[in-house]
């Protein structure tokens, strides 16, 4: 009963802190406008074009090395990127491998740092990411003067330092790194703990989770095919910085079988529906709005059957689903028995990555429906392959060059168009999307349909945006450096606005509940501290031992992959325990980890949810908390719910939090002074100090017999902790 009446105390205190007004001004809660008014930046100066980036005039020295550690191992790789200590390399046959810098002999640690340093100087110069971010600010602030509105109040260092490091790094910070921040008198540091935070591995974890939702990668995704090497893939990709257009190209171009190459997964995804992914797609890549367009003419928009099915016979002449091998892995899993040495499971297990792979057959075999209603062309005949277009200036626009005539390279060629700066909605759409996922809000909503730009709530924001991004040639770091460097980026919150009594003109970023992956990983990071940023799962490894030579459907070639399992030490149900239904066992999960194996505690994995199953279970923290279930993309939820409550004060959670060895308790423990210790402990959930109020209702709980597992129990519960001011 104590810890709950000093809960219901701490609580009302905390939740009147999360929804006050900027310091000096008096709460308005009861009118809860769209943006509190604070000084505005009318006299702002237009600022001048923006001005291409211009790279260092010293030449980068070749990436290229053999790499050795301590126990004489080489590899002949080049350098991709250094974050924290791993070091991400690529091999000539282009396989990607992430090595822990501790474990390389001094040169190579001394080249990495080296080639690090000097790769990070080629991004944006300093100059031009300040007057980018300036612009951008001037846009704003140009539309909210014209509007009568004013920006927020800047946001204090105390919001900044937990904002920052929840979009940049996907958690909240610690106590000592919120505290180095807090304490750092240097005018520009915040700009430079943007920088620290894009290039540590946090960075690439967040940005799994973010495009996770939106590429619905999933663990399992058809006919029990695992997705591991699209997983594995995709965070290769992300922890080497790929360029958006060149990651996107490469999973549009993809050849081969999921078990070889983890770039065929995203197209593989709907093998079985390949229109259903022409749509998807579409929407996900262009914020093309056409998924009616595949049955009738869009009742709301321009697109039409014909156009859809015009832009889906480009994929006309790939194939991704080889039925002949899935009907000669049939007659294999029904004649296996004890004597041919196959058992049904393996056969089963082997055939599922062999089967899904993209070829193109060199033949355009799509056709329109026999069901066709209109009159422009004839029910039943073959789609001539014809790219959409927004506008008729569209067609002479420089992407639009390609070669629709080939259709063994069809495919390439839609990639090439789709991918290309000078298409009208490519950079403009990923450029709304990230600004989404920093804002809270998407200067065109929704981000499936950007068919036309005016609609947007800032058109000329929109425009400069996608700017931005072609000047850094798709570099999405190097963007979301710009965005975080805004002062529009670095106010206070705004309450989520009305926008059926207009549209929210960004005096500042939305009040946003975490999402499911941000709130599981800064529970994480207090229960078990910053080490979580360390334990990397990747299971694609073992999925590509089962890959078939040549493709054969035969007992020997199967017999061969069993052989190159078990000598790998992989067992018949895969790795050392053995997977229940749905996926494998945590003891079985955790053999697949690199770097640092994570802890258990309270029945669950202490890893960062882009290192665990996708998605998780249903009952896992994640789902409850809103994680999509990856079928549809950009379906996750930060919606509120009873089972969440008690899951935080009754369930693991709970007890995770209450544990004596939570790494925030056992930091505040060290604290000389219950005041101090109090500190440590809101500097640890909140990334800020308590008020006198709440600093004198903690002590006092202290003071009765609660300890201070009690108070982080409270924080935790507290929706200061869940939201991001």
């Amino acid at each position: 009963m104590k810890r709950l009446a000093f809960t219901v105390t701490l609580l009302t205190l905390l939740s009147s802190h999360l929804l006050a007004a900027p310091k000096g001004k008096k709460n308005k809660r009861a009118q809860a406008p769209a943006a509190t008014p604070a000084p505005a930046t009318t006299s702002m100066a237009k600022p001048a074009a923006t001005p291409e980036p211009k790279p260092l005039s010293e030449a980068l020295p070749s990436p290229w090395r053999t790499w050795s550690d301590a126990s004489g191992r080489k590899i002949e790789a080049e350098f991709c990127a250094l974050a924290g200590d791993v070091v991400t390399v690529r091999t000539k046959d282009n396989q990607t491998y992430r090595l822990p810098l501790s474990a390389l002999v001094k040169e190579d640690r001394v080249f990495a740092y080296d080639y690090a340093k000097r790769l990070k100087a080629q991004g944006f110069a300093d100059e031009f990411v300040k007057k980018a971010a300036y612009q951008i600010d001037y846009l704003i602030g140009s539309t909210l003067v014209a509007k009568g509105q004013k920006f927020n109040a800047p946001a204090t260092d105390e919001v900044f330092v937990r904002r920052i490091y929840l979009d940049a790094i996907g958690r909240v910070p610690t106590a000592e790194e919120a505290r180095t921040f807090l304490a750092d008198a240097a005018s520009d540091k915040r700009a430079k703990l943007i920088d620290t935070l894009l290039h540590s591995p946090g960075y690439t974890m967040q940005m799994y989770n973010w495009m996770g939702d939106m590429l619905r990668v999933k663990d399992i995704f058809a006919k029990r095919t695992p997705g591991f090497t699209f997983e594995d893939w995709l965070k290769d990709q992300l922890a080497a910085d790929r360029s958006w257009d060149s990651l996107v190209h490469a999973m549009l171009t993809a050849d081969g079988k999921i078990a070889d190459n983890g770039a065929t997964g995203f197209l593989l995804y709907d093998a079985q529906m390949p229109l259903d992914g022409v749509s998807n797609l579409l929407t996900t890549f262009l914020g093309a709005n056409v998924a009616c367009a595949q049955c009738h003419d869009h009742p709301l928009a321009d697109w039409s059957q014909r156009d859809f099915f015009q832009i889906a016979a480009f994929f006309g002449a790939s194939d991704g689903y080889d039925n002949d091998a899935l009907r000669s892995a049939g007659r294999l899993y029904k004649n296996a028995s004890a004597k041919s040495g196959l058992d049904k499971n393996m056969v089963q297990r082997i055939a599922a990555p062999n089967v899904f792979r993209m070829v193109d057959t060199g033949k355009q075999t799509l056709t329109f429906p026999k069901d066709y209603k209109y009159e422009d062309v004839k029910p039943g005949s073959a789609v001539t392959p014809s790219l959409i277009v927004w506008s008729e200036a569209d067609k002479r626009n420089p992407a639009y060059r390609i070669d629709s005539k080939n259709p063994a390279t069809l495919r390439d060629e839609f990639a090439k168009w789709m991918t290309n700066a000078d298409n009208p909605r490519f950079a403009a759409n990923i450029a709304n999307r990230m600004w989404k996922k920093v804002f809270g809000l998407a200067v065109q909503e929704p981000v499936g349909d950007i068919d036309d730009p005016k609609k947007g709530s800032n058109p000329a924001l929109l425009a400069h945006l996608a700017t931005i991004i072609k000047y850094g040639k798709f570099d999405l770091r190097e963007f979301q450096r710009v965005l975080f460097n805004s002062q529009t980026y670095q106010r206070a919150a705004s309450l989520t606005p009305d926008l059926e009594k207009g549209p929210y003109l960004f005096p500042g970023p939305l009040l946003r509940r975490m999402s499911a992956e941000q709130a599981w990983d800064s529970i994480l990071t207090v229960a078990a501290g910053p080490e979580i940023d360390g334990a990397l799962l990747r299971r694609g490894d073992e999925m590509k031992l089962m890959s078939l030579p040549g493709n054969a459907m035969t007992a020997e070639a199967f017999t061969t992959v069993v052989d190159r399992m078990r000598e790998a030490g992989v067992g018949s149900m895969g790795g050392k325990a053995k997977a229940k239904k749905g996926g494998r066992s945590d003891k079985g999960l955790l053999e697949f980890y690199e770097g640092a194996k994570p802890q258990q505690r309270a029945g669950m994995i202490l890893a960062r949810a882009s290192e665990l199953p996708q998605p998780a279970p249903e009952t896992h923290f994640l789902r409850l908390f809103g994680q999509s279930d990856r079928l549809v993309a950009d379906s996750n939820t930060t919606d509120g719910s009873v089972p969440q409550a008690l899951m935080l004060m009754n369930g693991s959670i709970g007890e995770l939090i209450s544990d004596p060895n939570c790494a925030a308790v056992v930091a505040a423990g060290n604290a000389k002074s219950d005041e101090e210790k109090v500190d440590a402990l809101y500097l640890s959930f909140l990334a800020r100090k308590p008020t006198d109020g709440e600093r004198t209702t903690a002590k006092g709980a202290l003071g009765t017999g609660l300890g201070l597992s009690d108070v982080a129990w409270a924080l935790v519960n507290a929706r200061e902790f869940l939201f991001i001011q």
